[in-house]
């Protein structure tokens, strides 16, 4: 079992690409607790547990270490510094390296880097390791594959057994994870990502953002509005071209039934065009789209605030975008899960939304979607701010009764 040779081999170096809710982050917690009393040449060994932001490390690792933490181990706790001192003359730091400064400065005995692929490219040769170089200490890099990025550079390094301080260790979700739960993942996420978030797999996202579109499956000339459903109008606020995708969902289907698409505008003309075509529609729409439109203004006024003027009362607006990937997966998922089955579609006359699909592309290797083209990607992105607000990647809800696993 990948599990127990990981915790036996005990590697100077491991990395560890693992499935999603594994048990990957739990077993290194473990493996930080018990090596607080091993004695070590020096009175104050030092390990930390870190993640890309603070906020995610405190979200990750404080609570839960110093419940495994037994209470007669423990000296004191800064809650502030999130630091816990031992009995032993040991300490047990979270840490951020959204300022990889914060590792520096110190020796370190031993530590855990927990969603590697997210951390800086340079964080480890530059910061990390410097650190542990007097003390000889040991590190784990833990997640899941975010792409072709420096975490597959540094697994391929470590399986490739060319060095006995490097150990590569992974194991899907379903080693651990029960499976109803995997099969449910499996209904809701396009292959690509199952096999990245669920099977720990290294997947490639250069190349055609919405991999998973097929006009022959997607594209449907049958699709009427359903006069018992609410209209979704999905806005992004560009001025030239302002691209709104309309849509309406049953709760398991997205049918994107007209677009809107008007040259040189702003959201004024957006409101009235729409007003015009289904003004009269009895269920009502409800508005999603850009964050950014509550700050940008027109005339003195968010777009937002216009549209509430012009009658779009239910706006279901999010105060901050989801990350760029979080939203693409979702539309991918939605376009083709990893069990085949085609969940959003679109009628004919949406031009705009099409040309996205088939033409837009990722940039800097697979970092960011390539805006080179003014024409392209404004309908998608109104489209992914509702698909990954009404279907966001989800498959669980945490159970409170167990207190240690992500």
């Amino acid at each position: 079992m990948e599990q127990m040779r990981l915790w036996n081999e005990n590697r100077r170096f491991a990395v560890v690409p693992a499935g999603r809710r594994s048990g990957k982050t739990e077993l290194a917690k473990r493996r930080l607790v018990f090596m607080l009393p091993v004695k070590k040449d020096w009175p104050d060994a030092r390990y930390f547990a870190a993640a890309p932001t603070r906020g995610q490390a405190k979200r990750i690792f404080w609570s839960d270490l110093k419940a495994l933490i037994p209470a007669k181990w423990i000296k004191r706790v800064y809650e502030t510094e999130l630091c816990v001192t031992t009995i032993f003359g040991s300490e047990i730091w979270v840490v951020g390296l959204d300022r990889p400064q914060r590792i520096e400065g110190t020796p370190w005995d031993g530590g855990v880097l927990d969603e590697y692929a997210d951390m800086k490219p340079g964080v480890w040769t530059e910061n990390i390791r410097p650190a542990l170089a007097d003390r000889g200490g040991w590190c784990w890099f833990i997640g899941v594959p975010e792409g072709l990025n420096h975490y597959k550079d540094l697994a391929d390094y470590a399986a490739s057994g060319v060095d006995a301080d490097w150990g590569f260790y992974t194991w899907r979700s379903s080693d651990i994870v029960a499976e109803p739960e995997v099969e449910g993942a499996r209904r809701i996420l396009d292959p690509r990502t199952f096999r990245q978030e669920y099977e720990a797999s290294f997947e490639g996202r250069a190349g055609r953002v919405y991999y998973a579109y097929d006009a022959k499956r997607h594209v449907d000339a049958g699709i009427e509005v359903d006069p018992k459903l609410p209209i979704a109008v999905c806005c992004d606020f560009n001025v030239d071209p302002c691209v709104w995708e309309l849509a309406q969902t049953d709760g398991r289907l997205v049918l994107v039934f007209d677009e809107i698409a008007l040259r040189d505008t702003n959201t004024y003309e957006m409101c009235k065009e729409f007003l015009r075509r289904y003004g009269r529609h009895r269920a009502g729409f409800v508005v999603h789209g850009d964050a950014a439109g509550s700050a940008r203004s027109t005339a003195g006024k968010s777009d937002y605030a216009i549209m509430m003027e012009m009658g779009f009362k239910d706006q279901r607006v999010k105060r901050s975008n989801p990350a760029v990937r979080d939203r693409v997966n979702a539309v991918n998922s939605m376009l083709r899960n990893a069990r085949e089955e085609v969940r959003l579609t679109h009628h004919p006359r949406c031009a705009q939304l099409r040309k996205d699909f088939e033409k837009v592309e990722w940039t800097d290797g697979g970092v960011d979607i390539d805006k080179a083209r003014p024409e392209l990607t404004h309908a998608a992105d109104a489209l992914g701010y509702f698909v990954a607000a009404e279907f966001p990647l989800t498959t669980t809800k945490r159970d409170p009764a167990r207190r240690f696993y992500k």
